[in-house]
């Protein structure tokens, strides 16, 4: 009988384990027992406990591979270990599928332009040729379109934003159109602290991206990076490919704000203020005379910018933007969407008291 307790309480542990030979012959009563406990366990537990099986098998679906018509060189066949950095292979990386007024696949820029012609192995391994519909170097962003009769299943797009220091995520890939790869760690950093340190400049500051543990390499590269709950919540960066590299993804969020543009127009115009934002504390507002903490405190204001032109000044705080309230992550990113030359007004406070102005925005700089 102490057997029989004994197999149990294993069973209960794990997804699916085998009774030993003399646990197994007991009395009847016992072996139905443990066949009921085994039942019970896998459909609490379809894959073992704490792993990601059922969440990538739940992905895998959206997941596809880059390539280009011709080999390339240093591409992620050159991860290998001792093979030289020239390595020449059609492999680029990967991307995922994405459902927006057609088939669209998401991917990284350095990706998508490494080639003159792409092409794309769908989950079911079939190839079918890819068409860049619009690019946007300073996020690593590009859209492609293919054209296929295969039935696709594009990935669902999570909360960036809700992200928290500590989350699992898991990074998906299938760099060379063969199978399914994963790496998985914790949200180390969620890019929202950094998003006021958004100025001009071809490329994004990391700081405003999503930080993880996980290994990003250029084989996963441009792949969907998800949640527990399989929606894509960034998209996979590699920086390189040494061991201990931090490892960056582009919040969806942002894939967000610009998919529409590059639909449109295959580009992104952004704008510009010139305007370096901190948040606003509890000790900063009360020395201000603020009646709560809120908005963005100006910390540097960019000669020969809109802010300068405008008459921004350090130590301003910026309340609203276009009669939205603001602070200093969500500023400099209705800033970058608003059109360029149009004229805005501003909410200020300064000298404690409220102050409107205008700021006419600009086209940001390269």
């Amino acid at each position: 009988m102490k057997r029989a307790v004994l197999a149990l309480c294993l069973l209960a542990g794990c997804r699916e384990r085998e009774l030993p030979l003399d646990a197994a012959v007991g009395s009847a009563a016992a072996a139905a027992t443990a066949q009921t406990v085994a039942t019970s366990t896998r459909i609490l537990y379809p894959s073992a406990p704490g792993s990601f099986v059922d969440l990538v098998a739940g992905a895998r679906h959206g997941v596809v591979a880059i390539q280009a018509a011709t080999p390339v060189k240093a591409g992620p066949a050159a991860m290998f270990p001792g093979a030289p950095e020239a390595t020449a292979d059609v492999a680029l990386g990967t991307g995922f599928l994405i459902e927006s007024g057609g088939v669209f696949v998401v991917t990284t820029e350095h990706i998508a332009t490494a080639s003159t012609e792409l092409r794309v192995v769908l989950p079911d391994r079939s190839v079918v040729p890819a068409k860049v519909v619009g690019t946007d170097p300073r996020l690593d962003l590009a859209l492609l379109s293919i054209d296929t009769k295969a039935r696709v299943q594009p990935l669902q797009l999570g909360d960036s934003n809700g992200l928290q220091v500590g989350e699992w995520l898991v990074v998906l890939g299938d760099p060379f159109g063969d199978d399914v790869t994963a790496s998985a760690g914790i949200v180390s950093a969620t890019g929202r602290e950094g998003a006021g340190s958004l100025a001009a400049g071809r490329m994004m500051g990391y700081r405003t991206f999503v930080q993880t543990d996980a290994r990003i390499t250029r084989g996963n590269s441009g792949g969907p990076v998800i949640d527990t709950a399989g929606q894509v919540v960034g998209v996979a960066d590699a920086t390189g490919d040494r061991l201990g590299e931090i490892s960056f993804a582009v919040p969806i969020e942002r894939v967000r704000e610009v998919i529409g543009q590059l639909k449109a127009t295959g580009s992104v115009a952004r704008s510009w203020l010139g305007a370096k934002v901190l948040p606003v504390t509890s000790e900063l507002a009360s020395s201000l005379g603020l009646p709560r903490a809120s908005g963005a405190h100006v910390t540097e204001v960019e000669p020969d910018s809109p802010a300068a032109r405008a008459g921004l000044r350090v130590d301003d705080v910026i309340l609203t933007w276009d009669n939205r309230e603001v602070d200093h992550r969500s500023l400099p990113w209705l800033v970058a969407q608003t059109p360029a030359g149009k004229a805005i007004g501003v909410g200020l406070w300064r000298n404690h008291a409220a102050l409107p102005i205008t700021v006419v925005t600009e086209k940001m700089r390269e």
